[in-house]
C-alpha cells in the first residue's frame, strides 16, 4: 500500500465545514491516487499536492452539483463562445460531466498561480496534456460510481441567517479549488468587506457574479445581504459637468477622437493647457512625468480623462504614429498580464480593437492564441486591475 501524502486535513482546508462529511474519505484516497501517478515532479511539492486535490475537487463539484465548475464553463461561453480558453474542445466534450480539458486547465490555473517564481506557463505544455489524460483515466473510471457530497448539493441556494452568508461568501471568494489559486498571496489581508469589491477566481467575477451564476439569478434572499450587490456609483453634478467640458475640449482638438498619442512630456504639456486648458503649474501639468517617453490620453464624457505612459510602442492603432512592432513583440503581452501597465478602460479599447496583435507568450510566440483569449487572459491576470474601476 503506497504511503498517503494528503490527508483530510488538507481536504477540509478546501471544503466549507470542518466536520468531516460521508464522503471526504473516498475523496481523499482519489487525491492520494492522483498524487503517486502525477508527473509534475518539477514543481514545489505543495502546488503538486493542490494539483491533485483541486482535480479531485473537480470531481466533487460535478457530480454534486455544487455549481462552480458549471458557473466558469457558462460565463466563459457567454463571453467568448466556448467553453473553456485555449484549448480546442473534442465533440466528446460535455457540459456538466467530467472531461479532460477541464482537467488540463485546472492544473494551467494552479500552476500559473502558484505564487513561486516562474515564466507565463504554456496552456498547451506537453507535461500538462500528459497529466491531464493520465487523471482523467482515473476519474472517467470513477465517475459513475463516486459519491456525491450532500453537504454541497445546492449550496449557495439558502442560507440561514447573514452569519451563514458571510461564511459562504469568504469561501467562495478563495477557500475553494477554482477561485483559491487567484487569491492566495493577499487573501490573509482581505477585509470582509474588501472581498465585495475584489474580483475572484479565473474569469475575475466579483461575488455577486458567482452568486448570480451559482443561484440561477434567483439571488433574492442574496439581495438582502448589505455590501454584496453594489450601489450604482453616482457623481455630483458639478464633477459631470466638469468631465463633460473635458470631453468637448479633448474631442474638439483631436477633431472627435477620444484617444490621443502624444510623443514626449512636451506634446502632454501642450495638450493638457492648449488643447484641455488646465493652468500651467505643477499642480495641473504633471512635471513629475518629464522622464516618461510617450503618453495616452483618453476621454470619457462620465468618467474624464485616463493617462498612460510608454506603452504607445505596442499598440497599432491608426491614430498612433509610436508604434514599434520590434519593441511590441516583447513588450505587447505585458498589458495584459502586469498590473497598472495599462489602465482598464484603455486595455479593454484595445483589445476589443485588435491593437495589441504583436502580443504573444514569452518565450514561446503564439500571437494567436493570445488574440484569441486576450480578455481572458487580462481577467486571469490581472484581477481587480483589470475589472476594477
Amino acid at each position: 500500500m503506497q504511503k498517503a501524502n494528503l490527508y483530510i486535513k488538507d481536504w477540509l482546508s478546501i471544503h466549507p465545514y470542518t466536520r468531516q462529511q460521508p464522503s471526504d474519505n473516498y475523496f481523499v484516497q482519489l487525491a492520494n491516487r492522483l498524487f503517486h501517478i502525477c508527473p509534475l515532479n518539477e514543481i514545489p511539492e505543495a502546488f503538486k499536492k493542490k494539483i491533485c486535490l483541486y482535480t479531485a475537487a473537480y470531481l466533487e463539484d460535478v457530480i454534486s452539483e455544487l455549481g462552480l465548475w458549471r458557473s466558469f464553463v457558462n460565463k466563459h461561453s457567454e463571453l467568448y463562445g466556448t467553453a473553456l480558453p485555449f484549448y480546442t474542445l473534442t465533440p466528446d466534450y460535455t457540459k456538466d460531466e467530467i472531461n479532460e480539458e477541464d482537467i488540463r486547465f485546472i492544473i494551467w490555473n494552479t500552476l500559473q498561480k502558484a505564487p513561486y517564481p516562474h515564466s507565463y506557463i504554456h496552456p498547451m505544455t506537453t507535461s500538462i496534456r500528459q497529466t491531464a489524460k493520465m487523471f482523467f483515466e482515473i476519474l472517467d473510471e470513477e465517475y459513475e460510481t463516486a459519491p456525491a457530497n450532500d453537504a454541497l448539493t445546492e449550496y449557495f441556494m439558502k442560507f440561514r441567517d447573514r452569519t451563514e452568508a458571510e461564511h459562504k461568501l469568504l469561501w467562495l471568494f478563495g477557500h475553494n479549488y477554482l477561485t483559491e489559486p487567484s487569491v492566495q498571496e493577499y487573501i490573509a489581508q482581505v477585509t470582509a468587506s474588501d472581498k465585495y469589491i475584489i474580483p475572484c477566481g479565473p474569469m475575475a467575477l466579483f461575488l455577486y457574479e458567482w452568486i448570480d451564476l451559482l443561484t440561477g439569478h434567483q439571488t433574492e434572499n442574496w439581495q438582502q445581504i448589505e455590501g454584496l450587490y453594489p450601489d450604482t456609483p453616482t457623481l455630483s453634478d458639478e464633477i459631470k459637468q466638469r468631465n463633460q467640458t473635458t470631453y468637448e475640449l479633448f474631442t474638439k482638438g483631436t477633431k472627435g477622437a477620444q484617444i490621443i498619442y502624444l510623443n514626449g512630456y512636451k506634446e502632454l504639456h501642450h495638450f493638457l493647457t492648449q488643447v484641455l486648458q488646465w493652468p500651467d503649474d505643477d499642480n495641473h501639468t504633471l512635471p513629475q512625468m518629464k522622464g516618461n517617453r510617450n503618453f495616452i490620453m483618453m476621454v470619457n464624457p462620465e468618467k474624464g480623462i485616463l493617462l498612460a505612459n510608454d506603452i504607445c510602442e505596442c499598440i497599432t492603432d491608426p491614430l498612433n504614429n509610436l508604434y514599434n512592432r520590434e519593441i511590441a513583440v516583447k513588450e505587447a503581452f505585458n498589458l495584459l498580464t502586469v498590473p497598472t501597465k495599462c489602465p482598464p478602460d484603455l486595455l479593454e479599447y484595445l483589445i476589443s480593437h485588435h491593437y495589441i496583435p504583436d502580443a504573444q507568450l514569452p518565450e514561446y510566440g503564439e500571437k494567436e492564441l493570445v488574440e484569441k483569449n486576450a480578455d481572458f487572459i487580462a481577467r486571469h491576470a490581472l484581477l481587480y486591475y483589470y475589472r476594477g474601476d
